[in-house]
């Protein structure tokens, strides 16, 4: 093997350790924090990083991460990890909670079940789009439609800096993203149209709500539409923190405590109107541990799983808890 890739595997081997040592002198101090996790789309074959705008997490790398994090972390829902962050002692092990985004049928094939077989809990943040039937997200249109041949400099598309070059995909799909809302849903259609139409399985239906509360999960609110709400003005804002919410609550048989904003999209204006619409806490995705009393409920942070290894995921939350 050539040194520079036994030195890589060397590295590779040693995350675990060193994260495992962080987490012992972390573990000392009485600092009052706690970590969230925000996953997405959870399925086989492993999705391609810098590809597919939402790549899939490999089923067996999940588990993997689940379980080491369920060694290390006490587990707990998104709606109590402040009050399980306030109340730890010196000793005790960080609060921990996994979360995931959109409405998506792996959700209840793979996630759920893969989190029960682990007697892992976590929260699931939904907004209700194709509970009257299927619906993908734009993101979703622009992959299908793309990997069937578009041209990423086809007319159809927003214009952005070399489509066709290294990261062009996502470069079209923030543009896409701040489109009016009439714009972007016209769009979406017609990149349907191209893909060959609507998948049968895109999105939850009601069935598959009641599933993951049936699995013991907890269910937040991620907004009807899926709005960047940093974007929209102030009476669009209260309405897409409103809109569906009842709907998906009552599927859910609890209210909706918790938001996780689209696209992690939020400021001051949006974390106001959070607590106005009557939430307990929202996310972010801002890469960064919750600290109770300190930090706003409304704007707390969340970190995003490595696609590398179960250990490369310890080593950066350890390295956060250590800093904080």
């Amino acid at each position: 093997m050539p040194a520079a890739s036994l030195l890589s595997a060397v590295r590779r081997r040693a995350r675990g350790p060193v994260a495992a040592a962080l987490d012992r002198v972390a573990r000392r101090r009485a600092t009052l924090v706690g970590l969230v996790l925000c996953y997405h789309r959870v399925g086989d074959p492993p999705g391609r990083t810098g590809h597919d705008l939402v790549p899939a997490l490999g089923t067996r790398l999940f588990a993997a991460q689940v379980k080491a994090l369920a060694a290390r972390y006490r587990l707990v829902r998104a709606s109590d990890v402040l009050a399980a962050a306030a109340t730890r002692r010196r000793g005790e092990r960080f609060p921990l909670a996994i979360t995931f985004d959109d409405d998506l049928a792996v959700h209840v094939a793979h996630t759920a079940p893969a989190l029960r077989a682990l007697g892992a809990t976590a929260t699931f943040y939904l907004g209700g789009p194709a509970l009257d039937g299927p619906r993908p997200f734009f993101w979703e249109a622009l992959q299908a439609a793309l990997d069937r041949g578009l041209d990423p400099a086809d007319p159809l598309l927003p214009p952005v800096a070399d489509p066709g070059g290294r990261g062009g995909r996502h470069r079209i799909a923030d543009a896409i993203r701040r489109l009016e809302r009439g714009e972007r849903d016209a769009l979406t259609a017609a990149l349907v149209e191209r893909a060959g139409g609507t998948p049968p399985e895109a999105g939850l239906r009601p069935d598959g709500v009641r599933a993951l509360v049936a699995a013991g999960m907890e269910i937040g609110f991620h907004t009807r539409d899926h709005e960047a709400l940093d974007l929209l003005g102030d009476d669009a804002l209260a309405a897409a923190l409103h809109d569906g919410r009842d709907r998906v609550a009552e599927l859910a048989g609890a209210p909706l405590e918790t938001v996780a904003y689209p696209f992690g999209a939020a400021d001051a204006r949006v974390a106001a109107a959070t607590r106005a619409a009557g939430f307990s806490a929202a996310f972010t995705l801002a890469p960064e541990p919750v600290r109770p009393g300190s930090d706003d409920p409304f704007l707390l942070g969340r970190f995003q799983p490595s696609f590398a290894s179960a250990a490369q995921t310890e080593l950066e939350l350890a390295r956060a808890t250590l800093a904080a």
